[in-house]
Formats: structure tokens, sequence, C-alpha cells
């Protein structure tokens, strides 16, 4: 297990753990007693110094040869003498610890390197793209849509997500010394790490933000910062967190800390939300929106997804932080397989653990738009023109009609359509039908969503009507519920009408008219405002002279 130490500014850090380093050559002897006479005389100056190192001395080490293959300056072995109160330079115990102050080693310029990058990113205002070296002095930011992922010399991996603003202020080693020193001062946004184990005296990596500093060795972490609080989650590793006055707090595996600018005192860590649940999450999505459904989960506020194509080192492409209660909606992939990282967020703005779901999605070719009959329509039984729109990728439709009614009974498919429209003549019933696009190399998109639709019987034909001594009555076919519209007139035209009405029964009782020839249609409405069509008109003939038996009934097709 890796160890983290996390210092507020104006405290004192804490010196990194010794690493075995290569051993040294022997070098020539000096007598102890001179050197020491020189120092206490003043004659050798020691230059001032802040910051050390701890080295582990090796077998063959000696103080000269350390001078010569380390320091600024050879000569400076005689000061590392008298700091580290050696007697003898050439004969020092193998394992015991050298402090070495910075300030004394040849630094080694190192760079990382842009392993992975999605959205926009630029470094130092300009552009940036996978292969660029990021050396000390660069300025890494991300935009709306940005990530940016890098390795470091020692192979550990740094990612910047969206809206993040970072300075390397350090990135070197150490002539003769393993390990690599690098410090990034996070301005705003946040920094995801997985930093393998250190090795070496030189191994540092810390990131500073306006209210914190943070010391990673072999540390999974994750640091959301602005000018007002720092939090810090840990999913690997132990943290050290140590301010001037306010004492020392560690923080374990499982663990964050919120750290604030006018806190008095360190808080305690806080657990860390664990995993959320993946298992009811889709496997496959067919349209280019993808809705996620997030689970119930007891403390979180929010939570944070965010996808990336498969593979080590892939960028994120898409992140959302989606508040409880509502399923998150992604946009803008590719069809592809992807791995969504999930956790939860808690009141505190603390990021739990993470969860891993993989997912394809195959919604291209896009399907077109149903027209006719749409969703929830009701169409009278006959002929039926399907229709719907042109998919821009489309070079043939598959076109699939299912019976509501019946269904276990199999589909009717038709493929290889190439215009926007299908005819059927259907019976009464309930029906769902949807379309398909089709790739002119065969590749087949998802299915549009299915429209349900009713096909009803066509409008009843009025029976003969019933003669009385001063009117007519009209009577036919209906359903419960129904309503129904009726109109009479001298032409076929139905204009002008001679009456018209509505009726809350399948008949109507109109008076007498004169004698000469007369046509009725009726139509019907349903409880939800379905208009069926007009019935076919029906013709009467009133004779001058008024018999029942005269009474002549022509029915005539449907208009």
């Amino acid at each position: 297990m890796g160890y983290c130490d996390l210092t507020i500014p104006g405290s004192s850090p804490v010196p990194p753990t010794s690493f075995v380093s290569p051993p040294l050559q022997p070098y020539a002897r000096i007598r102890p007693l001179t050197v020491a006479a020189l120092l206490a005389l003043g004659l050798i100056h020691t230059p001032a110094h802040s910051e050390e190192l701890s080295y582990r001395v090796q077998q063959g080490d000696t103080l000269i040869g350390i001078g010569q293959r380390m320091l600024v300056k050879p000569s400076y072995w005689r000061q590392l003498m008298h700091l580290n109160n050696v007697a003898d330079p050439y004969r020092m115990p193998i394992g015991s610890t050298l402090r070495i102050p910075v300030d004394w080693l040849e630094a080694e310029p190192r760079a990382a390197q842009v392993v992975a990058i999605a959205g926009q990113a630029q470094k130092n205002g300009g552009g940036l793209a996978p292969g660029d070296k990021v050396a000390a002095g660069s300025h890494l930011t991300t935009g709306e849509d940005g990530h940016v992922v890098l390795r470091l010399p020692d192979g550990s991996q740094l990612s910047l997500p969206a809206r993040s603003s970072v300075r390397v202020d350090t990135l070197h080693g150490y002539r003769g010394m393993e390990g690599v020193d690098m410090g990034l001062g996070l301005e705003q946004g946040r920094v995801e790490s997985q930093v393998v184990p250190q090795k070496g005296p030189a191994a540092r990596f810390r990131v500073d933000t306006p209210t914190a500093i943070i010391g990673v060795r072999g540390t999974h972490f994750r640091i959301n910062a602005d000018a007002k609080v720092a939090r810090t989650e840990v999913t690997e590793g132990v943290v050290g967190v140590s301010a001037e006055q306010r004492g020392t707090q560690r923080v374990g595996p499982g663990y964050g800390l919120v750290v604030e600018a006018g806190d008095s005192t360190l808080p305690k860590p806080i657990p860390l939300l664990p995993p959320p649940a993946t298992a009811d999450l889709p496997n496959l999505f067919e349209e280019p929106l993808l809705r996620i459904p997030l689970p119930a989960m007891a403390g979180a506020e929010a939570f944070r997804l965010q996808v990336a194509a498969e593979g080590p080192n892939a960028p994120v492409q898409l992140e959302v932080l989606q508040p409880v209660g509502e399923p998150a909606r992604l946009a803008g992939l590719a069809d592809g397989t992807y791995r969504l990282t999930l956790r939860a967020v808690d009141s505190h703005g603390l990021e739990g653990e993470d969860a891993y779901h993989t997912f394809r999605l195959k919604a291209r070719p896009e399907p077109p738009f149903l027209s006719n009959p749409a969703a929830g329509g009701k169409v009278i039984a006959g002929p039926l023109q399907f229709t719907w729109t042109e998919a821009p990728e489309a070079a043939s439709y598959r076109f699939s009609l299912t019976n509501s009614e019946h269904p276990d009974a199999p589909p009717m498919s038709v493929e290889g359509l190439t215009s926007s429209g299908y005819q059927a003549e259907l019976p009464p019933g309930s029906y769902q039908w949807r379309v398909a696009s089709v790739r002119a190399d065969g590749d087949t998109g998802p299915w549009s969503a299915p429209a349900q639709f009713e096909v009803r019987p066509p409008a009843a034909i009025p029976e003969p009507p019933t003669i009385g001594d001063n009117e007519i009555q009209f009577h036919w076919a209906g359903e419960e519920g129904q309503r129904f519209e009726y109109q009479l007139a001298d032409n076929m035209d139905f204009s002008p009408l001679l009456a018209e009405g509505e009726s809350s029964d399948p008949s109507v009782a109109l008076p007498l008219p004169p004698s000469g020839s007369y046509w009725l249609r009726v139509r019907g409405v349903d409880p939800d405002g379905f208009v069926t069509p007009w019935s076919g008109a029906q013709k009467l003939v009133v004779p001058a002279e008024f018999s029942p038996w005269l009474l002549l009934v022509v029915p005539l097709m449907a208009l």
C-alpha cells in the first residue's frame, strides 16, 4: 500500500521515505579530522537549504562518490558529511540513511506524454494532440467536453477531466538517483490519478491546490478543487493531511476529506459511498440519446457518469453529473462498445467508489420517423397506406407489422423496400408497426419505436327506415359508447342540408318529408373523439301518394 502526504500551505512538508538506489563505486579516502577542522574554522561553506531527501547507503558508497555522481558541486560531499555527522566518509553502514538537501542535487528535466485526448484541450493556449510532450512550465486546460490522459515518466497515469486548469510546476529527476519529482498546480477543476508505487529517493508527486497540497506515493486518488475548498478521495493507499496549528489527519482507502479555506481545525475523514449497483443497467442502447436509469442509493445526492471507449488509456468522451431522481442523458457517441464509470456523490460533494458497466450502442443507421398511421391512431378497415420519412443513411427499409391481439403469431415482415411507404389490407383489430433502415452495404440499424393503432370496421349502412304516419325512423349498427352524426339532403352532394344532428343511439326519427328523392348518411364518434368516415349515401324515394309499400330504399356505395 502506498502513502500520500497532504500538507496545507504554511506547514512543514513531510520528508519522503527512503528507497534503495544502485550501489556506488568507492572513492579515495580523506582524513575526517581534517574535514571537521575545516568546517569548524568556517573554511568550508555550507549552502542554505530547505527540503531534504533521504538516501539509503548501498554497498560501495562513499561520500566522495555520492558527491561526484549526484550533487550540483562534487565538493558538497564535505557539507554532506557534516550534515549527517559521518565519522568516516568512506566507511558508512550499508542501509543507513543520508539526508541530502534537494538544492544540492543536480536536476535533470523529464517530460510526460499525452496518450489520449477527447474534446477541447490546450497546452499554453495552443493545440494539444496525442504524443505531445508536457514538461515543466506547461499549462494544460480542458474545455466543456475536454479530457486529457497523461503518462508520467514513472508509468503513472493522470487524467484531467472537463473544465480543468493545471500547471506543471515541476517535472524532473536527479542525476544519479532513481525517481521523478513532479509538482502540479490545480487551479480549478479535477485531477484523477493512478500513481504507481514510487521508486527511488527522488520520487515525489504532489498537487498544489488553493487550499491544500497533496503529496502522493503509490496512491489512487481524485482531487476536486476551487479557490475555497479542496476535496480529496482516496481509493487506494493512505493520505496524510497536516496543517500549521491544526494537527495531522490520516485518510485511509475508502475515505475522503474536505478541506475548506476557513477551517480552524482539520475535519475527520468521511467514508466514501460504496460502488453503485449496475446489474440492472441496459447492455444495449439503440437510440443516439442514451437514457441511463440511475439506481436508488442511500446517501447519494447525485451520480457522476463517465463514458470511455474500451481499451487502456481511453479518454473519457462524455461526462455528466446527474442529480438523483432523473435518468442521465448522454448524446454524441458513435456506435461502438463503451465502458461506463459510475460513482455516487454524497452531501459533502465527495465522490464514492467506482462501479463499471460495459454496454454497446447500435443506433445507426437511424430509423425513419413513422408518419401514417400514427401511434394511437385509428383507421377504417380496407387498404391502408403505411408511410414514413426518408432516413439519411437508408438505401432500403425493413417493415414489420404485428397483430397485438395475437402477440405469439409471427409478424408480417417485408424487406428491401426502396420507397418510404407500403400498402396492406387489414381486417379490424389492434396492430403495431415499425420500420428499420438498411445501408447499401447491408448494415441494418435498430427498429423505430413501434406505433400502435387500431383498424375499425367501416361505417355501418343504415337499415331500411321504419315508416310512421308523420315520421321516418332510421336504424344502423353502432358500438357501445359511440355517439352519431347524421345528415339528410335532397341531393347526393349533401348541399344544402335539409336536416342534420347528433344522436346518442344508433337511430334517428325525422319528420316525414314531402314526396321526392332524399339521401341520408351517418358517421360515428368514439368516446376518445375519433370520427369515422361518413357512411355511403342511402337513397330513399317518397312518392306523391304515399303508401308504405311504395317506399323505395336504394342503398348506394359510399362516396
